[in-house]
């Protein structure tokens, strides 16, 4: 059975739970900016200024990270669409992409604007409850991730420090990083981490690489 646009945009995030007259009521003054992608196409970079809630609603898209304290790179593949583009740096000081996203397929998204976001939306209670409960679920997670008890097992070690940069909690990783800066992020010897590593690599978990190594799928470390 084919989706109705108003149960299409009313599955996304922070729209959920509106009734037909409030959706109404808002889309009445929104202009819909869709726009189709092609594979290859950046959706925004990292560092751009964040002007727009930017929805993902269909495709496959791959973010990047450039974490400059830790100098690694990771990149991962994402299919699990509908997928709101870090709504939190809509506000505050720096106000900007912390990734890049690169559409991997052809693909599409949908955009709403800051201003419409703030003069209109926000004065809806239910956008407004969705949008607070989608900030508080991120702190949480950061939250859970900074205070979880230290591993003493390598293995987990190296798996949680990777996990806290991921964006997606499954499927394929691109890590580019030193061998130093890994062990130094694990608080472990670079040759204890080596170790770990080329046996992950002998188990085919992975895939060595000169300056990193690849996670065929993160759901099997």
């Amino acid at each position: 059975m084919e989706i109705s646009m108003f149960e299409r945009m009313q599955s996304l995030p922070l729209l959920q739970g509106l009734t037909m007259q409030e959706f109404s009521d808002l889309i009445m003054n929104l202009k819909l900016d869709f726009q189709q992608w092609e594979e290859g196409d950046l959706i925004v970079g990292q560092g751009d200024r964040c002007n727009n809630l930017i929805y993902v609603i269909d495709g496959t898209f791959e973010s990047e990270l450039h974490d400059e304290t830790t100098a690694l790179i990771l990149s991962e593949v994402c299919t699990s669409v509908p997928h709101l583009i870090e709504p939190y740096n809509l506000f505050g000081v720096k106000r900007s992409y912390e990734r890049s996203y690169v559409f991997k397929s052809s693909g599409s998204t949908f955009s709403i604007s800051r201003e419409f976001f703030m003069q209109r939306m926000l004065h809806n209670n239910i956008v407004r409850s969705n949008y607070i409960n989608f900030l508080c679920n991120n702190l949480r997670k950061a939250n859970a991730l900074r205070t979880a008890v230290p591993h003493e097992n390598i293995e987990e070690k190296i798996k949680s420090v990777i996990a806290s940069f991921c964006l997606c909690s499954n499927g394929e990783k691109n890590v580019r990083v030193k061998m130093s800066d890994l062990a130094d992020l694990v608080d472990e010897t670079r040759l204890n981490v080596s170790s770990v590593l080329n046996k992950w690599n002998d188990q085919g978990l992975i895939e060595l690489r000169r300056y990193g190594f690849r996670i065929k799928d993160f759901d099997r470390l």
